[in-house]
């Protein structure tokens, strides 16, 4: 058989991959399987999300908008309603300053379209990445105040702009603050500020994107309005398109509000109202088809991230509010050429870092990866630490230098806290902030060499805790035999997946193969394997499995003899008008039992 060669994914001496099974119990899951009429597989996916309760379950299985919280929950809701609906009786002019990525895109649009609707214009505003940076600056303020701007609503940012907001008052201008962030140690002294991540907020869902927070905005707004309750249900319906849109590609946790929001969002983005949207959806070939929450992330977002990535983000936004076909077109190929630009620049880079990391041993040593260089683009460093992880099985850190200055983006491994990570280091730092998986940070130039070094001996002292090691969370071990079509089309009501709610992840132990695995290109392993325990007299049924980036593991299959366990997420294969069950790869190990063990 040819092998694999020695693959740049070779694991670092700090970390190696370990397997963690959800704990269920497993007469809560047979009596789940029977009150719902689910297979114990479903079930048992349900069940290791602490969804045992009927009714928790049929809640998640089946969402209604009907169960979306009252948007005066919100604490200072009140008080932005009173603001704005002043703001509307006296004539002020009212701007919306919103973001450059797609939630502050779509909950910029999803404003302009609701005040539009109330027969108000207002002035939309997206800062400049490159120009401006993120959230409220001078510079914008001042362009909001020579246009005559009274009232500033702030989307998917705001709640730390603390001097700014109070510049703008100087100036003249109330502002609203709605965002999603985490606030500072002081909130922002504007006429209202909601954020459900306050500490003073009682909202009991914490989770909502930005424009989800914009969406209950005119919620709330839509009630205080002189419309009919019936046409105000009917108007917010049509916005929750955008809502999907930004929340998936905002990756907050898929739970709860949002889950509800995005599974009857992504209904109304398949048969949207919205010019730019239909130009999109025809461009990638997906008009007229089911919308799920993979083409949302991987074809519509990038697409609409890409101008404010490489260009001005406000062609976007013009996407998203335009009304005519043949401009929407044109906006359209535009950003597919920003896109292919991104996407060269992102291959640039990442070339570029890949040969760093080759050339010099010791990077490829290190627990964490850190590459920096010379003018590389600031928005496409979180893509290329993303593309980094993946490629070399650990946590990556990606820094453009500027002269004295370099600012990057971190992206890291399930399991690990990257952002903790770079508290520990945070002596050598300008700044930093983020979450488990992703952070952003600046520091001085000079002080590359020694970050790169204290960042190695924190994870090396961290090497023997847990915490230093990727962890796969396995939501079931299964037989062959139980993953079948019909499974899976249960399991598929899981969906969306992403953020809070990942995709099933079940390990098939104590496997062997059953013919000559075919690799591809040194990096993508394709098996077929059954398990070592099949029915009394009948030989065990087998399964294919498809794993891209893991050829180097079938090593470890080999150095336990062909037996082997295997981690996956199972999907239905269709080809040539047939339909299977397939196992996508995410990890191999040798098999250590035939029971579930981490």
């Amino acid at each position: 058989m040819n092998l694999p060669s020695s693959s740049d994914s070779a694991a670092s001496p700090y970390f190696s991959t370990r397997w963690q099974f959800r704990a269920v119990a497993e007469d809560r899951v047979a009596s789940l399987a029977a009150e719902l009429g689910l297979s114990p597989v479903a079930a048992r996916f349900l069940v290791a999300r602490n969804m045992a309760d009927p009714d928790v379950a049929r809640s998640f299985l089946n969402p209604t908008l009907a169960s979306l919280h009252d948007p005066f929950e919100l604490r200072d809701m009140d008080r932005a309603v009173e603001q704005i609906t002043s703001a509307l009786r006296d004539r002020r002019r009212i701007a919306i300053f919103g973001d450059y990525d797609v939630d502050g895109l779509t909950a910029t649009s999803l404003l302009v379209r609701f005040f539009a609707w109330l027969g108000v214009d207002v002035l939309p505003y997206i800062p400049h990445r490159l120009n401006e940076g993120y959230g409220m600056s001078r510079k914008g303020i001042d362009c909001l105040a020579a246009q005559g701007v009274e009232l500033i609503v702030t989307v998917d940012n705001g709640i730390n702009a603390v001097d700014e907001i109070a510049y703008a008052a100087a100036q003249g201008i109330d502002v609203v603050v709605t965002d999603h962030h985490q606030p500072g140690e002081r909130l922002p002294a504007a006429a209202a500020v909601v954020d459900p991540n306050r500490s003073d907020c009682t909202y009991p869902f914490k989770w909502l994107s930005g424009v989800g927070v914009a969406f209950k905005l005119a919620h709330a707004l839509a009630r205080q309005s002189n419309r009919s309750a019936d046409e105000a249900k009917g108007f917010l319906r049509s916005l929750i398109d955008l809502v999907a849109l930004g929340t998936i590609a905002d990756i907050v946790p898929l739970v709860g509000e949002n889950r509800v929001l995005v599974i009857h969002g992504l209904k109304v983005l398949g048969a949207t109202d919205k010019t730019g949207l239909q130009a999109m959806m025809e461009k990638l070939g997906i008009a007229g088809k089911p919308i799920r929450g993979d083409m949302v992330a991987f074809l519509i977002a990038p697409r609409l991230n890409a101008a404010g990535r490489t260009e001005d983000a406000v062609h976007s936004l013009q996407l998203l509010l335009s009304d005519d076909p043949l401009e929407s077109r044109r906006l359209v190929e535009s950003l597919e050429q920003m896109n292919q630009q991104r996407r060269r620049l992102e291959g640039e880079v990442f070339d570029e870092a890949v040969a760093m990391i080759r050339a010099d041993a010791s990077l490829l040593s290190d627990p964490v990866l850190v590459v920096a260089g010379d003018g590389w683009h600031i928005g496409i460093l979180g893509i290329v630490a993303s593309r980094l992880t993946d490629k070399f099985g650990r946590p990556s850190i990606v820094l453009s230098i500027d002269g004295e200055g370099a600012k990057g983006s971190a992206r890291s491994t399930y399991g690990f806290d990257v952002c903790q990570t770079l508290h520990a280091c945070e002596s050598l730092l300008t700044t930093y902030g983020g979450h488990k998986m992703a952070a952003g940070l600046t520091l001085a130039t000079d002080k590359i060499p020694e970050f790169r070094r204290l960042l190695a001996h924190v994870v090396a002292d961290r090497a023997t805790s847990k915490e230093a090691t990727p962890l796969f969370v396995i939501d079931t071990a299964a037989k062959i035999e139980e993953l079948t079509l019909e499974v899976l089309e249960q399991i598929d009501r899981l969906r969306p997946f992403g953020e809070g709610n990942p995709q099933p992840l079940v390990a098939l132990l104590d496997c062997h193969l059953v013919e000559r695995p075919h690799m591809r290109s040194e990096r993508h392993l394709k098996i077929r394997f059954a398990q070592e325990c099949g029915s009394r007299g009948k030989s065990p049924p087998s399964i294919s499995a498809i794993g891209f980036g893991v050829g180097n593991r079938y090593r470890d299959i080999l150095s336990a003899d062909g037996r082997f366990d295997l981690a996956g997420v199972p999907s239905v294969n269709e080809w040539n008008g047939s339909r299977s069950v397939e196992m996508n790869i995410k990890d191999i190990r040798p098999a250590k039992s035939s029971s579930p063990a981490s």
